[in-house]
């Protein structure tokens, strides 16, 4: 997980740094080291109050923070996807105690699976294909969390369990109810083969119990309960599942087989570098390093919501219209080539759940951070006009938004068709053979997928 338990830590970025190849070397290293150690100073949470109006970086509660679910047909109509969730900063109701603004990061894989055989967290592809949220094999959600030791992450069975903690709209959260999820984690073996990493309370490096109630429940499992979350949904094919589980599964058995600890960083190793690491296994975009040095670090840092908003920003407004652009792009490309896959694409869709209410555990008032220039707040911005965006948030009219984009890609290439193409070639042509099968497929899809919710909906009303 992002943040540091039990106190209150500040996130800050600057446009960009670009050191001019004239510039002196003595000069070119005294910037590094002012942004450096400016960058150290606030990830070790020592911004002031006065220094700065935090508030202004905060994403508002009144601008997004309303529930929106992917409709329930979604599940029958996409049989795999990914969901990178940025949660929200918690406080106890109980001790006032909580964690930093920038919150945490939880990546839900539809179509991977908890590895009940395995002696420490591993995944496996589940055993068929899901078409309800209930199903057992549905998939599983993983999490990073600064307490581990021999591992990075675990993964938490069961989309109501990893979201909701298996409470019912309406239904109060009370201890009862927190204990009673805090036994279900440990009867599943979430935490099979885990050991922490000393902490406050802990009489053992095993004591499963001590951390579910300091930093388990609501981080890695039963998020709603603490937590306001945002997830991008994004579609994928079932042969991207198998480099995003291997990823994953190495990176815990390097742990545990290896002799390094996991020594969970803000700066260079958090939930959200694995998380967006998992994602580029499957060439969805790029990795960012955790092995760098300090300050080239500065260039790999990862957050949250910023990471959130920028799988959002790729799924929604990516370049479809364009061959060349794809083809200059790497990720994009390797993805086309081996999964003839885009990002850019029907289905990919954004959600918002809020933190469970009634609570009597924690305070429900909305806190998320994204890092960015004070003076730009693109993110901040731009995360709201993706949430305020229908296409993005409901499925009909995302799939009525894809499909005039489709046809306007393939009503294009008509109108602008060379007759001596053919005759005279081009260095594009097999690429550009490839794209267009690969948007008339794309079309196709979309029109069944209508097709499809147009008859579930008479059988509804039926």
């Amino acid at each position: 997980m992002f943040e540091w338990q039990f106190q209150d830590s500040y996130y800050l970025n600057v446009p960009s740094l670009w050191v001019d190849p004239r510039i002196g070397g003595t000069m070119a290293r005294r910037v590094l080291t002012f942004v450096t150690v400016a960058f150290a100073t606030l990830l070790g949470g020592c911004v002031q109050d006065g220094l700065m109006d935090m508030a202004q970086f905060q994403l508002k509660p009144d601008d997004i923070i309303i529930e929106r679910r992917p409709d329930v047909e979604y599940e029958k109509l996409f049989p795999y996807y990914v969901e990178l969730c940025a949660a929200s900063q918690f406080r106890s109701k109980l001790t006032g105690e909580g964690g930093g603004p920038a919150g945490h990061a939880i990546l839900y894989i539809k179509g991977a699976c908890r590895d009940e055989e395995a002696p420490f967290p591993q995944l496996r592809r589940c055993r068929g294909v899901a078409t309800s949220l209930k199903d057992p094999e549905h998939g599983a959600g993983v999490s990073v969390n600064q307490l581990f030791k021999n591992v990075n992450w675990v993964a938490t069975p069961g989309y109501e369990l990893v979201f909701q903690g298996n409470l019912t709209p309406g239904e109060r959260l009370t201890l009862a109810r927190f204990e009673a999820v805090e036994q279900q984690a440990i009867a599943k073996g979430i935490y099979k083969g885990v050991i922490f990493h000393p902490f406050p309370g802990a009489t053992l490096d095993t004591d499963l119990p001590a951390f579910l109630q300091r930093a388990g429940i609501g981080t890695d499992l039963a998020l709603q309960f603490a937590r306001s979350v945002f997830c991008a949904r994004l579609p994928v094919t079932e042969a991207m599942l198998d480099p995003i589980i291997k990823f994953l599964n190495d990176k815990n058995r390097e742990y545990v087989e290896g002799e390094a600890d996991y020594n969970w960083s803000a700066w260079a190793d958090n939930c959200s570098h694995t998380m967006r690491n998992a994602l580029a296994a499957a060439n969805i975009w790029s990795p960012l390093s955790v092995r760098t040095t300090k300050i080239r670090q500065i260039f790999n840092l990862a957050v949250p919501a910023n990471e959130f908003v920028n799988l959002a920003e790729l799924m929604t407004g990516g370049d479809l219209e364009d061959y060349r652009d794809i083809l200059r792009d790497g990720p994009r490309r390797d993805a086309f080539h081996e999964f003839h896959w885009l990002p850019t694409r029907q289905g990919a869709l954004l959600k918002t759940l809020p933190v469970h209410d009634p609570n009597d555990l924690y305070d429900i008032t909305f806190r998320l951070f994204t890092l960015q220039s004070p003076f730009l707040m693109r993110k901040t911005h731009r995360a709201i006009a993706l949430l305020s965006d229908q296409r993005f948030v409901d499925l009909n009219t995302n799939l009525d938004y894809f499909e005039k984009r489709y046809d306007a890609i393939l009503a294009q290439r008509d109108e602008q068709r060379d007759s001596l193409a053919s005759v005279r070639g081009t260095r594009f042509r097999r690429v550009e053979s490839l794209y267009y099968d690969y948007i008339h497929s794309q079309s196709a899809e979309v029109q069944s997928m209508l097709k499809r919710i147009a008859a579930m909906s008479d059988i509804s009303d039926e």
